[in-house]
């Protein structure tokens, strides 16, 4: 079969078209799959069992020594801006809001860098390394946070950036406990 060559720029156009949405529909439904397999990866962990390598502590922190308030348990990087914006928005909301404790469990960061981090921000939050958690329940992307009630159960997830939606969840969170 021979295409007429008046005809080909618009099989070109046709063929670009089709390819470019088999590529955003391909996108969004592994997108998708990676925030359900993380939702089903996490529904799994016994949250009350997690120990993160402290920043400022030579002894692990265990999660389940900060029983007394429910824990957000951000996932952050020092790369990224969107990151650092839920940082200071969860400082100054626990400033506002206190009775949960803020574990920033830091991905794929040099110690250099988070320590230079935690001294420009001085925020009162536990600074945690937590890429091998990151990685082993496949979260997909930063930020991230994980909301436990004050007895080690899961009680949401949050994926983003949106504060006002956050804000909203950690409120539940604290009028549940």
């Amino acid at each position: 079969m021979k295409l007429d060559p008046k005809y080909f720029n618009g099989f070109i156009a046709v063929c670009a078209i089709l390819a470019l949405l088999a590529i955003v529909y391909s996108t969004i439904r592994y997108s998708q799959k990676q925030v359900t397999d993380f939702r089903n990866n996490i529904a799994e962990v016994e949250l009350d069992t997690l120990a993160f390598r402290s920043y400022t502590n030579p002894d692990s922190l265990n999660l389940k020594n900060l029983s007394e308030y429910p824990v957000v348990l951000q996932f952050w990087s020092t790369w990224s801006g969107k990151s650092q914006q839920v940082n200071e928005f969860l400082h100054e909301f626990s400033s506002e809001q206190p009775g949960f404790t803020i574990v920033a469990a830091a991905v794929r960061d040099g110690e250099e860098q988070v320590l230079e981090y935690m001294n420009q921000v001085n925020y009162d939050f536990y600074f945690v390394e937590g890429t091998e958690f990151y990685q082993t329940i496949y979260i997909p992307g930063i930020p991230v946070q994980i909301l436990i009630k004050k007895n080690g159960e899961l009680f949401a997830t949050h994926i983003g950036d949106d504060t006002e939606q956050l804000k909203e969840k950690i409120i539940k969170l604290l009028s549940d406990e």
